[in-house]
């Protein structure tokens, strides 16, 4: 599932499916606290205000002086919270009260109290208390974490989603300019992942297969008018032609994870390893080839020289233990692209195999057939010839 999705979607997502759980969480906390602390914030100042009404009216009550009571009861309603206080008898009759307004908030709560006098109860007190003020006082501590919440998700899903970006579009450069194909894959790293999976190979299973060696394609460019080369150009001039080269053949093969050899007669020669043989490998050494033959035809026309090269590209699986073993494989390949190279014109590539024909290489590029088990390479599909574009244009820019 995770190849379906875009990273500039899914780390916004994250983020804010992040915001919006630890918000939650907050909003509740944040909601039983001042629930709390408002209940608690009532009952203080019901219990304080019946306890000042309780010493206020107590000596009054009994000596019925009702114009104490009365200015005690009109005290207490001065708070804009209580909206009434009203005084009751033993016999729970009403002897006075006090009002702000004629008609009741909407939610009010009664709270009581018996006045006592020497253990007897001579009456009692009750007020009317508007809690909603209360409760909206402290409900704002939560509607102000509420919209200081919104802005922070908005503002880090915002920004997540410019860096996502960022990051996704920089990962898209990176692996269009790898080698490689097949699914197109959504996830940005993914599919960097699966372009760099073929040019890498797992140490520890290098060390536990190291007896069965590896899959080795060897790459021999031979520059079939060397000779030529050396008669027409003076020496800085072919020093500065080979350096180029030499630097052109280290780009590219440190873009396509290959490894230069020593070559001989006016060659040079590299090859591109892999656990094992595989179209992938193949495909990933002949855009290497590829690359490199576009790269120099390309120093050739900026420095004004006539290159004429044909490659070739042989490949076995080669035991790296021991090294004697190992070399004399190695110059056994080197020695078949050789004699393939004999027989080709300049600027062809060819391919020795003897594991696929040229049915099954029809998935990885197109090909002519040469001679058996030979091909020459004649181009690659449309999508595959684009991302190649691509990265010659990136080694020109580098090398050129």
């Amino acid at each position: 599932m995770h190849r379906q999705y875009s990273m500039a979607k899914k780390l916004p997502a994250a983020a804010l499916s992040l915001c919006l759980v630890l918000g939650l969480i907050v909003s509740i906390i944040i909601g039983n606290q001042t629930s709390n602390l408002a209940d608690a914030a009532i009952a203080d100042k019901t219990q304080s205000v019946l306890r000042q009404l309780d010493e206020q009216i107590r000596t009054p009550l009994f000596n019925n002086d009702r114009i104490s009571v009365q200015v005690a009861l009109s005290r207490a309603v001065d708070d804009a919270a209580i909206f009434s206080a009203s005084l009751y008898d033993v016999e729970n009759k009403l002897i006075t009260q006090s009002r702000q307004a004629e008609e009741a908030p909407a939610n009010v709560e009664l709270f009581r109290r018996e006045i006592e006098l020497q253990d007897t109860i001579i009456g009692s007190v009750i007020i009317e208390l508007d809690s909603q003020p209360i409760y909206s006082q402290h409900r704002m501590i939560l509607i102000s974490w509420v919209l200081l919440w919104i802005l922070f998700t908005a503002a880090s899903t915002y920004v997540c989603h410019l860096f996502a970006d960022q990051l996704a579009r920089r990962l898209r450069i990176l692996s269009n300019r790898l080698p490689g194909g097949g699914d197109k894959i959504i996830d940005e790293l993914a599919a960097l992942e699966a372009k760099i999976q073929p040019l890498l190979s797992n140490s520890g299973q290098a060390d536990q297969d190291s007896n069965n060696g590896y899959y080795y394609s060897v790459v021999r460019a031979c520059i079939k008018n060397r000779q030529r080369l050396n008669n027409q150009l003076n020496r800085e001039s072919r020093e500065r032609l080979f350096d180029s080269i030499d630097y052109c053949t280290a780009r590219t093969l440190e873009l396509y994870g290959g490894h230069r050899v020593e070559g001989a007669d006016g060659s040079i020669c590299f090859y591109v390893r892999s656990t094992q043989n595989s179209k992938q490998q193949l495909l990933v050494c002949l855009m290497a080839v590829y690359s490199l033959q576009q790269l120099l035809e390309r120093l050739s026309i900026k420095l004004g020289v006539d290159l004429e090269i044909n490659w070739t590209m042989c490949g076995s699986n080669l035991s790296t233990l021991p090294l004697f073993s190992f070399d004399e494989g190695l110059a056994a390949l080197k020695q078949q692209c050789t004699e393939l190279g004999d027989q080709l014109q300049e600027g062809l590539i060819g391919l020795h195999s003897t594991e696929y024909d040229i049915e099954a290489l029809s998935s990885i590029a197109r090909f002519l057939v040469f001679d058996d088990n030979c091909f020459v390479l004649q181009g690659f599909p449309e999508g595959r010839q684009t991302l190649l574009e691509k990265q010659i244009l990136h080694l020109a820019n580098v090398c050129l």
